[in-house]
């Protein structure tokens, strides 16, 4: 058989036997917005996980004498790669954490109140509307706080155990390297576990 361009049709979510329609409110809403997190948030994840993979620099310098002109390449590499995993780990357990508070808290979501407040009509149910709102962006708060506090103890455990421990007979290089990496890893390997 031949294949031939078919035309385009568009289709409406009217009932069979209807032809045409009018658009459903919810069509409009977009619901992709309710697992996105704000773009501040984002910010501050990479401003944590910057200063969070530059403690090693420090340690290093200050305690193996490793110098930080003659390695920078080096600390420059691993720094990009531990803040990579840093900044991953802690959006991924935001988003968690933020999901899990929403449920347990019975808060509606930014689309189902933007639905509701499409069809609200009196200023009692827009200001209960609002303040749901609010609750969302606490939410978002305390997740994005306890995010960032367990990674960075999780980081800061895992990478002093390393250096200090089990790669303390390496070389300050390889014990740098290896230990940021792995407590990146370890960090991002965490949150991708949480449910």
């Amino acid at each position: 058989p031949r294949f031939t361009l078919a035309r385009r049709t568009q289709f409406s979510m009217a009932p069979p036997g209807k032809k045409g329609g009018k658009r459903e409110d919810w069509e409009d809403v977009d619901t992709s917005a309710d697992s996105r997190l704000p773009v501040a948030h984002i910010i501050l994840f990479v401003i944590n996980a910057v200063a969070l993979s530059a403690v090693p620099i420090y340690l290093f310098s200050a305690i193996f004498d490793l110098d930080i002109a003659e390695n920078a390449p080096i600390y420059v590499g691993i720094t990009l790669v531990s803040t990579l995993l840093v900044t991953l780990a802690v959006q991924n357990r935001c988003k968690r954490l933020r999901t899990r508070l929403i449920a347990s808290r019975n808060v509606e979501l930014g689309s189902t109140w933007l639905l509701k407040l499409k069809n609200a009509e009196d200023e009692k149910s827009k200001l209960k509307l609002k303040e749901g709102n609010k609750r969302i962006s606490e939410i978002n708060m305390e997740a994005l706080s306890l995010s960032i506090a367990y990674n960075n103890a999780a980081f800061l455990f895992t990478i002093v155990l390393l250096i200090f421990f089990v790669l303390r007979t390496a070389t300050p290089q390889m014990n740098y390297g290896a230990s940021t990496c792995l407590a990146g890893f370890v960090s991002f390997l965490l949150s991708s576990r949480v449910k």
